[in-house]
């Protein structure tokens, strides 16, 4: 019986993927890749330029971009369905972009794979707002900072944003043009950076909200801090 393995390839960067996913990539021969709306999958381009898939099995899993839960979880067990099938005689890799354990949807599917009586393993990776500090030069935190990591859709995202220490805004999508209008409303533009596809080709630095000019994609998130010196370029 196989074992599943949820593979944290970094955020774009294929030299921040660790040498434990690239150990595990290279004995696995199943290769699972997550993709959204049919769209050539991040995560394997990344793994592509770090291990030889040359002779493993790719398995493609799509992901619907919705918010219902009913939905969502059809396709989480129906992906874990498939995914067992292949575990009863073959380890296989699920990559996932930056951190497992951040927002992944690996944690529901690999719940479902365990409660159908199969082994599952985690491998951690180096997260998106951690590579994004890293290129800004900049800590996230210090002594007794504190650090929120926050989704957009949060429930409150104004309220978040008067929290002290340093706040990552993630998961902004089509609305960072909302999150912009409230920094600004909330004086927060000279202690806001920006990074956009952290690590990846087309990947940008905005250090000030002032400095954007051009539409954020997706992969974008906010570094907000009240560090007296964090606006110093």
């Amino acid at each position: 019986m196989g074992r599943l393995y949820g593979v944290s390839v970094g955020p774009g960067d294929p030299q921040l993927m660790t040498l434990k996913a690239a150990n595990i990539i290279e004995k696995c021969g199943v290769i699972a890749v997550p993709r959204t709306g049919g769209e050539t999958s991040i995560a394997l381009s990344i793994a592509e330029q770090a291990v030889d898939l040359s002779g493993k099995r790719k398995l493609y899993f799509d992901f619907p971009m919705t918010a219902d839960r009913e939905e969502c979880g059809k396709n989480y067990s129906d992906i874990a369905d498939r995914l067992c099938s292949e575990l009863e005689n073959i380890d296989a890799a699920f990559l996932t972009l930056g951190d497992i354990s951040v927002y992944s949807t690996f944690s529901h599917i690999g719940s479902l794979v365990g409660k159908r009586g199969f082994e599952t393993e985690i491998c951690a990776g180096v997260t998106s707002f951690s590579a994004a500090a890293a290129l800004l030069g900049e800590p996230l935190c210090l002594g007794d900072e504190e650090l929120h990591i926050i989704p957009y859709d949060c429930g409150d995202i104004e309220k978040a944003l008067e929290l002290g220490g340093t706040k990552v805004i993630m998961k902004a999508g089509r609305r960072a043009e909302d999150l912009i209008g409230l920094i600004k409303a909330k004086g927060l533009s000279g202690c806001t950076k920006i990074v956009s596809n952290c690590g990846l080709a087309d990947e940008i630095i905005y250090r000030s909200v002032g400095s954007i000019d051009s539409e954020l994609g997706y992969f974008t998130l906010f570094i907000i801090t009240d560090r007296e010196n964090f606006h110093e370029a």
